[in-house]
C-alpha cells in the first residue's frame, strides 16, 4: 500500500514538474501584426459596431472576456476596465469588451455597473473561432465551446496589434495600471 502510494505521488510530482517547464502557449494574432478582424457585432444597445466604427484617436483596446452574466473574474475585470476607462481616453484609445454572451446580458451588466465603453456580444464565439484565441479547455459539444482565452489587445489607428496580453488562467487578468503604462511607453 506504501509503495503504492510513493508510485502515485512520483507519477504526480513528474507531472507537475513536466508543466511547469512547457511554455506557455499564447494563442491568437501575434504582436505586430495586422488585427485580423473587423470586430462587426452587436453592442449593449443592439447597435452594430465595427473596429473602425470604435477606434479612438489613436488605437483601440479589445477585451475579450468569457462571459459579463457568469464569469466573476470576467466581471471583475470589466468594471475595473471602467475605472480605468479615463486613462484609457486621455490616452486617446476606446474600450470594447467582446464576450460570448447575448445582448441582454451586457446591457444589464453594463446598466447595473455604469459601463462607460462599448461591449459586444459574440453569442457563439464566431470571433474568437475566426482568431484561434478560443480556450481550448473547453472541447467540442461543450457548453463552453467558444469562450475565449481571455486576452487583452491593443491595437494602433491602423489596426495593428501593438500591446497583447494573455494570462496562464482565466482566473488571472493584467494589472491595468501597468498596461496604461505600457501603452504610453509604446507611444501610441
Amino acid at each position: 500500500m506504501v509503495s503504492r502510494i510513493l508510485a502515485v505521488a512520483a507519477v504526480l510530482v513528474a507531472s507537475v514538474a513536466l508543466a511547469a517547464e512547457s511554455p506557455i502557449k499564447i494563442l491568437g494574432p501575434e504582436v505586430g501584426q495586422r488585427f485580423p478582424h473587423k470586430l462587426t457585432a452587436v453592442d449593449q444597445a443592439g447597435k452594430t459596431q465595427s473596429r473602425k466604427s470604435l477606434m479612438g484617436q489613436k488605437g483601440l483596446a479589445v477585451f475579450f472576456v468569457r462571459s459579463a452574466d457568469w464569469c466573476p473574474f470576467c466581471k471583475g475585470q470589466l468594471v475595473d476596465a471602467n475605472r480605468h476607462l479615463a486613462r484609457f481616453r486621455e490616452l486617446g484609445v476606446s474600450v470594447v469588451s467582446i464576450s460570448v454572451d447575448e445582448v441582454a446580458p451586457i446591457a444589464a451588466f453594463a446598466q447595473e455597473q455604469h459601463i462607460g465603453y462599448t461591449m459586444l456580444s459574440d453569442p457563439h464565439g464566431e470571433i474568437n473561432l475566426s482568431l484561434g484565441s478560443r480556450d481550448p479547455q473547453y472541447p467540442v459539444g461543450s457548453p463552453a465551446f467558444g469562450v475565449p482565452k481571455p486576452t487583452l489587445y491593443i491595437l494602433d489607428r491602423q489596426g495593428v496589434i501593438r500591446l497583447r496580453y494573455q494570462e496562464p488562467t482565466y482566473r488571472t487578468r493584467p494589472n491595468l495600471d501597468a498596461v496604461l503604462h505600457d501603452i504610453e511607453a509604446a507611444g501610441l
